[in-house]
């Protein structure tokens, strides 16, 4: 669960609708600048499902017990973690092997700084018990990438695109993951006065949000091509802005959420709650740049 703590209220987007979300942003990619994934199924699969692990978890709205609020999903034990992901993996595995093995990338990337540089860490690293259920699920996950992704690669180009293609695949995912995450947490009125951007996702771990302008993740317009560094921020109500801007045309986004009280409540009262609260849905309207 996404928690974010706005206006008196806790409101808790799920992870699937979170992926829902990336799933959209993906099947939009694409204009002069920006080459549409390939393949296509696959990648918006892979968006679309890349937190599969945690339906179930989500379900259950897992508990902050010192706080006594639903627990953020930054906060989650390491050891659930590993264990929501594999059966994600799995999941999305039996349907698609490119597409499984793109969230199997998500997943490890995030006990490796998303793959930036060797023995990076990720913001999921919880101690030395942590660290070691991590580093197993890594090892297994990169050893069952070796047949995966022999099935997954065709006739249609080389081994060395192939796997081009594939890593620029998943730079795409994490910045359709962050943007997403962007649309769940940050409130719809823009800032008096932004500041300069800075890198998106560190905040991440925070439940209260600013607008603030921010720079997503690195990512080339083409897999071969140079890369761009894309700013977002919220300049009029309900209006994400984009530079450059990724998308073929203007982009409506719906996030489905649902707000419960700001007060310390029981587990059982806390499921009860948001089984019977309606759900709420904010549009948010991306569009190009304007000064």
């Amino acid at each position: 669960m996404i928690v974010t703590r706005r206006d008196g209220a806790l409101h808790l987007v799920e992870q699937i609708e979170h992926g829902r979300i990336a799933g959209v942003l993906a099947a939009a990619w694409g204009n002069d600048s920006f080459e549409a994934p390939t393949p296509g199924e696959p990648v918006r699969t892979a968006a679309t499902r890349h937190d599969e692990g945690w339906r179930a978890w989500d379900a259950r709205v897992l508990f902050h017990e010192l706080d006594r609020r639903p627990l953020h999903f930054l906060e989650i034990d390491a050891s659930e973690h590993v264990q929501l992901y594999r059966q994600g993996v799995e999941r999305v595995s039996l349907g698609d092997v490119y597409a499984g093995v793109l969230v199997g990338m998500h997943w490890t990337g995030l006990y490796r700084g998303r793959w930036s540089a060797p023995g990076a860490r990720g913001r999921l690293d919880l101690g030395a018990d942590g660290r070691a259920a991590q580093d197993a699920a890594v090892d297994a996950e990169e050893r069952r990438w070796v047949p995966a992704k022999r099935l997954a690669w065709t006739a249609q180009e080389p081994r060395a695109a192939f796997e081009t293609r594939l890593w620029h695949n998943f730079e795409l995912l994490q910045l359709w993951d962050l943007l997403s995450l962007y649309l769940c947490v940050m409130p719809q009125q823009p800032a008096a006065a932004p500041g300069p951007a800075t890198p998106w996702g560190p905040q991440l771990a925070a439940l209260e949000h600013a607008a603030e302008d921010v720079l997503l993740p690195s990512v080339r317009g083409n897999p071969f091509g140079p890369a761009h560094r894309i700013t977002i921020g919220v300049r009029a109500p309900g209006v994400l802005w984009l530079d450059p801007y990724p998308f073929a045309a203007a982009l409506s986004v719906d996030v489905v959420s649902t707000a419960v009280p700001d007060r310390p409540s029981s587990h059982a009262e806390l499921t009860s709650r948001v089984g019977r609260t309606p759900a709420t849905v904010t549009t948010w309207r991306l569009a190009p740049w304007s000064d």
